[in-house]
Order: structure tokens, then sequence, then C-alpha cells
């Protein structure tokens, strides 16, 4: 009988326990936060494709940090940055673009706004962009 008691008294404190601790809560805000890294993550992996394309088939061009902040996330410690950037296409004519770039800890400072930044960029779509962070413009 004393087994009987103690799966009843064990029953009780899980139940004393999901009410004090809502885990159902917890794991729907744990799944939307997911969501949103995937989300962040697959954005991201679809600049890389498009900054691949850029390097192979792009036009060297010249690019000024319009508007730069932090998301609040990271990759490999280092900032992912949401940039706007006018680009000057090599005819002379300014594009505006916007991305996600992952920015390591030693460029941060070239992330400022009005900072000029050498790129390569498809001449048909500007969007699709590579930032050259090491070489100066």
């Amino acid at each position: 009988m004393g087994f009987f008691k103690d799966i009843k008294k064990l029953n009780d404190q899980g139940k004393a326990i999901r009410e004090q601790y809502p885990v159902k809560a917890q794991m729907e805000q744990a799944q939307a936060q997911m969501a949103q890294a995937n989300q962040m993550m697959a954005a991201m992996a679809q600049g890389t494709v498009a900054a691949t394309g850029a390097i192979t088939n792009g036009v060297d061009a010249i690019a000024t940090v319009t508007a730069s902040r932090q998301t609040g996330a990271s990759m490999n410690l280092n900032p992912v940055v949401e940039l706007e950037l006018l680009v000057m296409m090599p005819g002379g004519v300014p594009m505006p673009v916007k991305r996600q770039e992952m920015v390591q800890q030693l460029h941060l400072g070239r992330a400022q706004v009005g900072s000029r930044l050498k790129v390569k960029v498809d001449p048909v779509d500007a969007s699709k962009l590579w930032i050259d962070w090491v070489t100066p413009p």
C-alpha cells in the first residue's frame, strides 16, 4: 500500500511543478525563437549564394554604409549586422541595397555609417553583392 501512496505523492508533486513552471509557454517561445533563427539563417545562406555569384561574375564598385544596426544575433561569436548600403554602380548610378551580414569583430569599425566599402556587384541585380572587408576602397 505504501507504493501507491508514493506514486500519488510523486504525481501531486509533478502537478505542482507544472503549475509553478509553465513549460508549455517556454516551449512555444523557444519554438518561435528557433523559427526566427532558421529564417535568418536561410536569408543569410541566400545572401551567401548571391555573394558567390557576385564574386565570379560581378564588377568592382564602391558602397557607402548609410545605416547599420545590430540584429542581436551572432554566428561563430561574430555579430550579424543589418546594413543599408548605397552602391555606386560602374555606370555612376547609385543603387540602395539592404542586407544582413555577419561581420567579424575585427571589421566592425568598417560597418559604421559613412564608411566606404569595396564590393563586387552583379551588374544586373545590385542586391547580389559581396563585400570585401579586408581591402580598402
